[in-house]
């Protein structure tokens, strides 16, 4: 019997400390402790109806824009990968016609659409969407993205999740790199 005892909790200290994904299944199901990720990564802009990348100081005044974007997170909850997609309806480097953030900054900037997935290890699954309040600032070589939203969907260990979502992000100098980060905050209700 004592054997039997030592063994499932030999077991069960290999499953918490050896696979660092699995500590927040076991948190609670409805009690979810928020998370906060740092992202980096690639990022790829297109404003071609084909998808092919362009230079971003190629893309017109008022044309629409659509970067991808993929890399990998570090956090107290895992280090999921992820995938971003966002879209600006209308480039603008006029400062006059920019989110109020941005004009009070000085900065030119536009509204913008996000969803990113995260994907953990264990093929837990989180969904966020951006909402209209989120918007995108630029000097017209690095660009910040000021996102949130709610929490779309998730699966495995997120299943039922519902809440929200802050994402700050940037481009690394100098503009045009295609390199990112960003600091992501998930609050769960």
């Amino acid at each position: 019997m004592k054997k039997g005892i030592f063994l499932a909790l030999a077991a069960l200290a290999v499953a918490v400390f050896a696979v660092p994904d699995a500590h927040a299944w076991w948190w609670g199901h409805h009690n979810r402790p928020d998370i906060n990720l740092h992202a980096w990564g690639g990022l790829l802009t297109s404003s071609d109806e084909g998808g092919f990348p362009t230079p971003i100081e190629a893309v017109a005044e008022g044309e629409a824009l659509t970067s991808l974007a993929t890399g990998k997170t570090r956090g107290r909850s895992g280090s999921p990968s992820f995938f971003a997609s966002t879209s600006v309806a209308g480039l603008s480097m006029n400062p006059l016609d920019s989110p109020p953030d941005c004009l009070a900054a000085g900065l030119a900037g536009a509204p913008l659409f996000q969803t990113i997935v995260l994907t953990y290890r264990d093929g837990s699954l989180l969904s966020l969407v951006a909402g209209p309040e989120s918007f995108y600032c630029t000097d017209g070589e690095i660009f910040t993205v000021n996102a949130s939203g709610e929490i779309a969907a998730g699966d495995g260990r997120f299943e039922g999740a519902t809440g929200s979502f802050e994402v700050k992000g940037r481009t690394l100098p100098p503009g045009g790199t295609g390199l990112i980060t960003a600091d992501i905050s998930i609050h769960f209700e």
